[in-house]
């Protein structure tokens, strides 16, 4: 096993109620290194939120949709659809965060990086555990491009932190 290594969290925040709380809570929790805004959040509340989220100097993010990033001046989106890497870093530019969801597989997230992906994510199930634990490994030795487990489910967070350099528990 490799040495632990510094993996901070990815917090997806929730649609709907509990958005606030979750929101407070990951903004006082130091080891909260960035935040995703769930998809379909109305533009008003995206705006304030990522006001709040900037103003801890944290990176906020928008899920899939480049006109809403522009229109709230997030700091990147995040892809659920690895095909779109390529355009969406076109027009995003280099300045801003681009991550993209993969499959838990070597080649998908590969791709994504090579694409122009400033991370990658997976998501971690209890069917899917020794699989995306071998990726973690693999991927922690030979690439340099940022992996985040996105753990779904009841899953042992330290486990995921050996390898992972975001955890996102659910």
């Amino acid at each position: 096993m490799s040495e632990p290594h510094a993996c901070r969290l990815f917090v997806r925040l929730p649609a709907g109620p509990g958005f606030e709380e979750a929101l407070a809570r990951a903004l006082e929790d130091r080891d909260t290194a960035s935040l995703l805004l769930p998809a379909g959040l109305p533009e008003a509340i995206a705006r304030t939120a990522i006001r709040r989220i900037q103003a801890a100097d944290r990176p906020a993010l928008v899920t899939d949709d480049p006109a809403l990033r522009a229109a709230v001046q997030a700091d990147g989106i995040h892809l659920t659809d690895p095909a779109r890497v390529k355009a969406i870093r076109a027009k995003l530019g280099d300045g801003l965060v681009l991550g993209v969801e993969c499959a838990v597989e070597r080649h998908a997230c590969m791709i994504a990086a090579e694409d122009g992906a400033d991370y990658v994510a997976v998501r971690v199930t209890a069917a899917n555990l020794a699989e995306a634990e071998d990726l973690l490994a693999w991927w922690h030795e030979v690439m340099t491009t940022p992996i985040v487990a996105l753990a779904e489910g009841p899953i042992d967070l330290d486990r995921l932190r050996l390898y992972a350099d975001f955890v996102s528990p659910h």
